[in-house]
């Protein structure tokens, strides 16, 4: 399947520094705003929705580290990963209340939810209110606005990938007042074959990067296409990316210092480099 894409907005007056940047991929949801921020209140007001529904308290001192055990359960197994329908997690959650393990209470949702003990009609209710909560537009990551006018100001193009909804991307982007910064926005599943044909956007000569939060999801993919990468690390990390081991990319804590790296890298490519006497004489120098 070939990425879908859009412009964010045809009549965003672009920024237009004069100079011709680097290309930068960047993947949206928790690398440029707090998706997972999103999820979390969503989460636990899911856990105490299914707890008063069935009239049981879990007795757990993390309750997110709890319901997100379930959620990663459930993601493992689906085809559509964490995209899975919400119901399964009610389910799993309300047949866990009734003192089913973690594993037997996944297995029943999956196979017959029915056995939850909660109506269908509740089941609804509180999967509505977790879509409702999960729609709310996320708050930007630190260093998120810094990092994207420094981009624009040096004549980098930046696209945003997602792997979820185009239409909610375009819509935070807008929210957070971000069309001036960022030119494309594509949804499609982030694979090496996918980095290696978005490619052909980059003009002859142009270096092209990978800002993401996941190894397996963005860093990795990225790399194997050719694309240079630079790992923020999330605030939340699956259990597949705990598991993913070392990959060879540059690190920054904050979106405003992998830009800085980014640009720093452009830099020293474009810098002139002395020739071998005149580096051996400046080492030589160095020493003194």
């Amino acid at each position: 399947m070939s990425p879908r894409q859009q412009m964010v907005s045809p009549a965003a007056q672009r920024i237009d520094s004069g100079l011709t940047g680097p290309l930068v991929f960047v993947d949206a949801d928790n690398t440029l705003w707090d998706t997972d921020g999103v999820f979390a209140r969503a989460q636990l007001t899911l856990l105490s929705l299914v707890e008063e529904a069935s009239g049981q308290q879990s007795r757990v001192e993390d309750r997110l580290d709890y319901i997100r055990g379930f959620d990663q359960a459930l993601a493992e197994h689906h085809h559509l990963g964490l995209r899975y329908p919400p119901r399964l997690l009610i389910q799993a959650l309300a047949l866990a209340q009734q003192g089913l393990s973690q594993r037997e209470a996944v297995r029943r949702a999956w196979s017959d939810g029915s056995q939850s003990g909660l109506a269908a009609g509740m089941i609804s209710q509180i999967e509505s209110n977790y879509i409702e909560l999960i729609s709310r537009p996320p708050e930007l990551l630190e260093g998120v606005l810094t990092g994207l006018r420094a981009l624009a100001l040096v004549g980098a193009r930046t696209v945003a990938l997602t792997e979820g909804s185009r239409r909610r991307v375009m819509r935070t982007i807008e929210h957070h007042d971000l069309v001036d910064y960022i030119d494309r926005v594509f949804e499609a599943p982030k694979t090496a074959r996918m980095f290696e044909r978005v490619r052909s956007l980059a003009r002859a000569g142009q270096t092209i990067y990978m800002i993401g939060d996941q190894l397996t999801r963005d860093i990795r993919p990225a790399s194997e296409a050719g694309l240079t990468t630079i790992y923020i690390p999330g605030a939340f990390q699956p259990k597949w990316e705990r598991q993913a081991g070392n990959i060879a990319a540059l690190q920054a804590s904050t979106f405003d210092e992998a830009a800085a790296l980014v640009i720093g890298v452009e830099k020293d490519a474009r810098s002139p480099q002395p020739a071998d006497g005149e580096q051996d004489y400046l080492r030589f120098q160095n020493k003194t």
